[in-house]
Protein backbone atom coordinates (compact mmCIF):
# COMPACT_ATOMS: atom_id res chain seq x y z
CA UNK A 1 0.00 0.00 0.00
CA UNK A 2 1.37 3.43 -0.80
CA UNK A 3 1.93 4.99 2.56
CA UNK A 4 0.62 8.19 1.94
CA UNK A 5 -2.76 6.02 1.88
CA UNK A 6 -2.16 4.66 5.05
CA UNK A 7 -3.42 5.90 8.23
CA UNK A 8 -1.02 7.92 10.35
CA UNK A 9 -0.90 4.83 12.80
CA UNK A 10 0.19 2.38 10.55
CA UNK A 11 3.30 4.15 9.24
CA UNK A 12 6.51 3.92 11.32
CA UNK A 13 8.06 6.87 13.34
CA UNK A 14 10.92 7.26 10.76
CA UNK A 15 8.23 7.32 7.78
CA UNK A 16 6.57 9.70 9.44
CA UNK A 17 9.60 11.90 10.17
CA UNK A 18 11.00 11.61 6.66
CA UNK A 19 7.28 13.11 5.76
CA UNK A 20 7.41 16.00 7.59
CA UNK A 21 10.78 16.68 6.49
CA UNK A 22 10.22 16.28 3.01
CA UNK A 23 7.00 18.95 3.61
CA UNK A 24 9.77 21.48 5.10
CA UNK A 25 9.50 20.92 8.92
CA UNK A 26 11.96 21.08 11.39
CA UNK A 27 12.12 18.96 14.52
CA UNK A 28 11.57 21.12 17.59
CA UNK A 29 15.05 20.18 19.44
CA UNK A 30 13.55 20.18 22.74
CA UNK A 31 10.29 17.98 21.87
CA UNK A 32 10.85 15.87 19.33
CA UNK A 33 6.30 14.99 18.86
CA UNK A 34 6.54 18.96 17.57
CA UNK A 35 7.67 19.92 14.31
CA UNK A 36 7.46 23.49 12.64
CA UNK A 37 6.82 23.89 9.13
CA UNK A 38 7.38 28.01 8.47
CA UNK A 39 5.89 28.98 4.46
CA UNK A 40 5.94 32.74 3.65
CA UNK A 41 2.37 33.70 4.12
CA UNK A 42 1.79 31.34 7.77
CA UNK A 43 3.35 28.67 9.76
CA UNK A 44 1.96 25.80 11.13
CA UNK A 45 2.68 23.93 14.25
CA UNK A 46 2.70 19.87 14.06
CA UNK A 47 2.57 18.04 17.44
CA UNK A 48 2.02 14.40 17.97
CA UNK A 49 -0.38 14.44 20.76
CA UNK A 50 -1.32 11.14 22.63
CA UNK A 51 -4.40 11.09 21.01
CA UNK A 52 -4.80 13.08 17.72
CA UNK A 53 -2.13 14.76 15.63
CA UNK A 54 -2.56 18.71 16.57
CA UNK A 55 -1.93 21.35 13.78
CA UNK A 56 -1.86 24.89 14.95
CA UNK A 57 -1.63 27.52 12.08
CA UNK A 58 -0.28 31.40 12.68
CA UNK A 59 -1.33 33.62 9.74
CA UNK A 60 -1.03 37.60 10.67
CA UNK A 61 -1.37 36.94 14.71
CA UNK A 62 -4.23 34.45 14.73
CA UNK A 63 -3.79 30.82 15.08
CA UNK A 64 -6.26 28.46 14.34
CA UNK A 65 -6.01 24.57 15.25
CA UNK A 66 -7.43 21.51 14.22
CA UNK A 67 -6.51 17.85 15.75
CA UNK A 68 -6.43 15.02 13.12
CA UNK A 69 -7.15 11.39 14.01
CA UNK A 70 -4.43 8.81 13.74
CA UNK A 71 -7.05 6.70 11.85
CA UNK A 72 -6.86 9.75 8.83
CA UNK A 73 -4.53 8.78 6.19
CA UNK A 74 -1.36 10.65 5.74
CA UNK A 75 -2.27 11.88 2.19
CA UNK A 76 -5.77 13.76 3.68
CA UNK A 77 -3.50 15.17 6.40
CA UNK A 78 -0.80 16.66 4.25
CA UNK A 79 -3.51 18.05 2.49
CA UNK A 80 -5.32 19.69 5.05
CA UNK A 81 -1.93 21.11 6.25
CA UNK A 82 -0.95 22.39 3.20
CA UNK A 83 -4.44 24.41 2.76
CA UNK A 84 -3.44 26.74 5.83
CA UNK A 85 -5.54 28.68 7.99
Amino acid sequence: MNPSKKPINQNSLQTLELWLTDLGAVKDINNPSKWYLLLSNWNATIIFEQEDLSVIWESEGEETKRLFSYCINREDVENAILQGP
